[in-house]
């Protein structure tokens, strides 16, 4: 018995659901990122504030450029 490959909207499903998964992915790594450095803050000196801002705006960057990788990805049919 011999199996056709998937084409058509089943495909594109497929395609759409492997992208989500990985931006879900880069989330939950995120979350378990901050839960660590939360966790293993020292309370009798915290993190300076103006650093902790910092790298959240180059996370919050980096989910923005992998956003726009992904729609011109989609874009270019690639």
């Amino acid at each position: 018995m011999t199996s056709n490959p998937v084409t058509g909207p089943a495909a594109t499903s497929a395609a759409a659901t492997s992208t989500s998964n990985s931006a879900g992915s880069v989330d939950s790594m995120f979350m378990q990122l901050l839960i660590t450095q939360l966790k293993n803050q020292d309370p009798t000196s915290p993190m300076d504030p103006s650093a902790f801002v910092q790298q959240l705006a180059q996370v919050t960057s980096l989910d923005q450029l992998t956003q726009i990788n992904q729609l011109l990805q989609k874009v270019l049919g690639g």
